[in-house]
C-alpha cells in the first residue's frame, strides 16, 4: 500500500499539481526527435555509421543517414534510413524495385508487389523481399519503403535474420510504418487554459495570504495586571529589590530597631529647662 503524504505537505503540493499536469498534457513529445523510427524493436541500438550493401535508391544522393542494428546469436538485423533530395513517387519506386530485381538475379530472392502504407500521415510506397538458403530455409526478410515529404524523401530499409521477426514478415511493415519526423507539438487552447489556471491559483494564494494578515492584525492584545506590593518587573528591579533586602541595618538606619516605640515629641520650653538643669553645679555636701 503506498504511503500517504502528510496533510501539510499535500496542501503545499496541491496548488502546483494541476498546472504541472496541464503542462504535460499541453505538449506531445515524440519518442525520438527528427527523422527516426519511433518504435524500434527491443535490443536494437542506434549505430549511425552502419551502412547497407545495397540501399533502396543506390544511385541517388544521400543528405541524411541513420541506422539501428541488432546482432544477437549471429542473426543480424538492421534498419537503415536514408534521406534523398526531392519528392520520389511511384515511378521512382517502381524503377528502384526493377533495379533491385536485376541486381539479385540468380539468387534465391522473391520480391513482393509494390504496396502503399500510411506513414507519418503520408502515403508511402514499398515492397517486401524474402531471401532463402540453399535448403529452402529463410535467411533474411526485407521490407523497403519510400516516404515522400515536401522537399525530401526518406527511404527506410529493414533487413532481419532474427527468427522471431523473419517468421512474421508483417511485423517489419508495422515497424517501418512507425517512422516519423519527430517534433514536440503544443496544444495552444490547452495552454490558454493552463495560463488561466495559473492566474487563478496565484490569486487564490494572494487572497489567503491577505486574509491571514488581516486576522493577525485585528487580534486584541491583553494586558496582564501586576500583583500588589510586587516590585516592578524586569531584571534591574528584581536585582535592586534583592540588594535592598540583603543590606545590613545600623543604628541610624530607619527600621534598625523594629521592636522599639518612637520617642514622644518635647516642646522648646522643656528643652531649655533641661539645658539649665545640666549647667547647675552639684550641691555641696
Amino acid at each position: 500500500m503506498p504511503a500517504r503524504l502528510p496533510d501539510a505537505l499535500r496542501a503545499r503540493i496541491l496548488p502546483f499539481a494541476t498546472p504541472f499536469c496541464l503542462v504535460a498534457a499541453a505538449c506531445t513529445l515524440p519518442n525520438f526527435e527528427g527523422p527516426q523510427i519511433q518504435d524500434p524493436p527491443p535490443a536494437f541500438t542506434m549505430k549511425r555509421e552502419a551502412v547497407e550493401d545495397r540501399p533502396m535508391f543506390p544511385d541517388r544522393a544521400v543528405v541524411f543517414h541513420e541506422a539501428w542494428v541488432e546482432a544477437s546469436w549471429g542473426n543480424f538485423s538492421g534498419i537503415y534510413i536514408n534521406g534523398h533530395p526531392g519528392v520520389l513517387g511511384s515511378a521512382e519506386v517502381e524503377g528502384a524495385r526493377r533495379a533491385a530485381m536485376a541486381a539479385a538475379e540468380g539468387q534465391r530472392v522473391a520480391f513482393g508487389e509494390i504496396e502503399s502504407l500510411q506513414v507519418d500521415g503520408r502515403t508511402a510506397l514499398g515492397w517486401g523481399e524474402t531471401w532463402r538458403l540453399e535448403n529452402g530455409g529463410l535467411q533474411y526478410v526485407v521490407f523497403r519503403a519510400a516516404i515522400p515529404y515536401d522537399t525530401i524523401t526518406y527511404a527506410v530499409d529493414f533487413l532481419t535474420g532474427e527468427p522471431g521477426l523473419k517468421s512474421r514478415p508483417d511485423s517489419l511493415r508495422t515497424i517501418v510504418a512507425s517512422f516519423a519526423v519527430g517534433k514536440t507539438t503544443w496544444n495552444m487552447p490547452l495552454i490558454m487554459v493552463l495560463a488561466g489556471v495559473v492566474l487563478l491559483v496565484g490569486n487564490l494564494a494572494r487572497s489567503r495570504a491577505k486574509a491571514r494578515a488581516d486576522r493577525h492584525r485585528h487580534v486584541p492584545l491583553v494586558t496582564i495586571p501586576k500583583k500588589e506590593g510586587a516590585p516592578p518587573g524586569g531584571p534591574a528591579a528584581a536585582t535592586a529589590a534583592k540588594a535592598s533586602s540583603a543590606a545590613p541595618s545600623g543604628p541610624g538606619t530607619p527600621g534598625a530597631d523594629k521592636g522599639s516605640a518612637p520617642a514622644p515629641p518635647i516642646s522648646i520650653a522643656q528643652q531649655i529647662a533641661r539645658q539649665i538643669d545640666q549647667k547647675k553645679p552639684p550641691p555641696r555636701g
